[in-house]
């Protein structure tokens, strides 16, 4: 709607442009009949717009519009003012039927002419041969914009008739990548694929692919190494087969057999640099007169970097006033665009912009490793869990962490990289160059947190198979192998841990000795027998319990004593949640003592739910 809208506006502007450059005659005459013409269809197309609607705001909005309309052709569009007003009451009315927030959306602009020969490549007849195609360019030049849009392209998703995108990242499992792009070509992986070897994978993918026409795209590769544990199991059948990769080293593709093109991608012209800041900062991607000098200095100092421009631009929209543009356009130095570490002054200056509360919550990104899908319900959990959340009014912390959250998505220091079919962000991602900028100011602000990191666990071991898809990450990672191991942990070392995710190791029971850590917010395990015992309560301060088992879980009634849970998610099985014997009073008011923090209980047998709203007055989900 957006971009229809912004269409018709920059016609109307056009024309209005028109009138000044010309004389009273039956030319001007035409020139008014267009501009006639093109306000009447916008006109039109926001009446349509705002259908149920209507109310004395409403109405006062399109009489400023027609009111400014008059004006400017009284002026012979020589009104910056008035058209600047125009394009405020029309967004406005955009507010008041769509909501103001304007979610940060990929742009790709510039790249026409190589999205056009791509696309040519990829889908061409000129070879039916496999090929490697490669876009190459320096860090935050949209290579991976680009890839994920030639991906979802229709023609693509037409002409291809098996897809995959996986990322490969400096730090990657070979085992990880194949089950990823499995997962991609079957929808349910059964346990016995997990169960296999890396050359057993290996030669099912060879075998699912053999004789088909299929489409893999390999994000964000480092070396030839990658790309060679994997072409050894992409067959070339004469399907018209392609490879695409991106990365940030041109010649990785020379060392390729049946290398393709390579699309080494340039830094963007100052005209499209302008482009790309005006879609960010504002709805229709019409800067404001009394903007636009100020705009086209901040785009410039950018020098052509799609991801300078994009961070510039979400601190821009932050205050559209023309002292804070101003201050950004001083703030900003002239850049070296050969060497991508000379942006990070561009990138920290959007940092130092930030509200307290936000810049801790930025910072925590930095724990997730490189080219990760962070899920948006555990990244807003774990927040939470850290004490970065505090309530505001009657609204709940999760409500707020995802307002946070939205923020930094807005100010392009978060992307989105999965979204549900309902619309909303299932998953975000952290460019490398912003999480390059996380890693150094946690270690100037002496904010030094775990990490994220592997946690493999081999085929041949004896430990009960993974769950997961992935070998995947634990946190903290040392903790998550003393638990492989069967060891114990050592509860005065880890007395103050908030958050302990272990949910990609797989253990033989709910590890006893983890009880003892009583700081713990967040615990996520994954465990063959996971029913917890009835000491789980000394975790009074725990409010994430998830875990993932091979058998039922019995959630003992002790839980109930655990008055700071907010969530609990079991995710297999059948469950039982056993009820108190006595309802507890306390000796505070009287009543009885209910977990009114719990919004999210899962996945439970009905029978665990005679008295849940009484107990659970707060409950938001509710599983079976």
């Amino acid at each position: 709607m957006a971009e229809a809208l912004s269409l018709l506006l920059k016609q109307l502007l056009v024309h209005i442009n028109q009138l000044r450059y010309i004389k009273p005659s039956v030319e001007a005459r035409d020139d008014r009949t267009d501009v006639d013409a093109s306000f009447d269809v916008l006109m039109n197309h926001l009446r349509k717009m705002m259908l149920g609607y209507e109310n004395k705001e409403v109405q006062g909005l399109f009489e400023e519009i027609r009111l400014q309309m008059d004006r400017i052709v009284a002026l012979m569009g020589i009104s910056p003012s008035g058209i600047d007003a125009l394009l405020e009451a029309c967004e406005k009315l955009y507010n008041i039927r769509f909501g103001s927030t304007m979610e940060a959306e990929e742009i790709v602009v510039g790249f026409d002419d190589e999205v056009e020969i791509l696309l040519n490549q990829l889908t061409g007849t000129s070879t039916k041969q496999l090929q490697v195609i490669a876009i190459t360019g320096t860090a935050g030049l949209g290579k991976t914009t680009l890839a994920r849009k030639l991906y979802r392209d229709p023609l693509v998703e037409y002409f291809f008739e098996f897809r995959a995108l996986t990322c490969i990242s400096q730090k990657y499992l070979k085992r990880d990548l194949l089950l990823s792009i499995l997962s991609s070509f079957i929808n349910d992986l059964t346990e016995e694929i997990y169960k296999m070897s890396d050359e057993q994978l290996g030669e099912k993918l060879y075998r699912f692919l053999k004789g088909r026409q299929y489409l893999v795209v390999l994000d964000d590769v480092w070396d030839c190494k990658a790309l060679n544990d994997l072409q050894i199991y992409f067959p070339d059948d004469q399907t018209g087969s392609r490879i695409l990769f991106t990365s940030r080293h041109v010649d990785l593709s020379l060392h390729l057999g049946s290398a393709g093109p390579v699309h080494d991608l340039r830094l963007r012209t100052e005209g499209e640099s302008w482009d790309i800041f005006q879609m960010k900062v504002f709805r229709f991607g019409i800067c404001p007169h009394f903007l636009e000098e100020l705009g086209r200095v901040i785009a410039r100092k950018c020098e052509g970097l799609p991801l300078a421009i994009i961070i510039t631009a979400g601190l821009a929209k932050k205050q559209l006033s023309y002292t804070w543009w101003s201050e950004i356009a001083g703030s900003l130095h002239s850049l070296m665009a050969r060497d991508p570490s000379q942006y990070m002054d561009t990138m920290a200056l959007s940092y130092n912009h930030l509200p307290s509360h936000l810049r801790i919550c930025f910072l925590f990104l930095g724990v997730f490793p490189e080219d990760y899908d962070i899920p948006v319900r555990k990244l807003i959990w774990l927040w939470i869990a850290q004490g970065f959340i505090h309530e505001t009014g009657n609204r709940t912390l999760e409500d707020v962490a995802e307002d946070f959250m939205m923020d930094l998505i807005k100010r392009s220091l978060l992307m989105t990289a999965k979204k549900g079919v309902d619309g909303q962000i299932n998953a975000c991602r952290i460019h490398d160059l912003l999480r390059d900028l996380c890693l150094r100011k946690a270690e100037e602000e002496n904010f030094s947190p775990h990490f994220y990191r592997y946690a493999h666990v081999p085929a041949s071991s004896s430990t009960p198979p993974a769950l997961n898809t992935h070998s995947g990450f634990c946190y903290p990672f040392e903790l998550g192998k003393v638990l492989q191991e069967g060891g114990l942990v050592l509860s005065e070392t880890y007395k103050s841990l908030r958050i302990l995710d272990v949910e990609s190791v797989p253990i033989s029971s709910f590890p006893c000795d983890v009880i003892e850590l009583d700081n713990l917010r967040y615990l996520a395990i994954q465990a063959r027998d996971g029913s917890p015992q009835p000491s789980i309560s000394n975790l009074v301060n725990l409010q994430m319990l998830i875990i993932s088992s091979r058998k039922n879980i019995v959630v003992p009634k002790t839980i109930w004593n655990m008055i700071n849970l907010r969530h609990i998610c079991i995710k297999s099985g059948e469950n039982l949640v056993e009820e108190p014997c006595f309802v507890q009073v306390t000796d505070k008011d009287g009543c009885p003592n209910v977990l009114s923090c719990l919004q999210t209980l899962s996945q439970i047998s009905p029978q665990s739910c005679h008295n849940i709203s009484s107990m659970t007055p707060n409950l938001r989900k509710l599983g079976f």
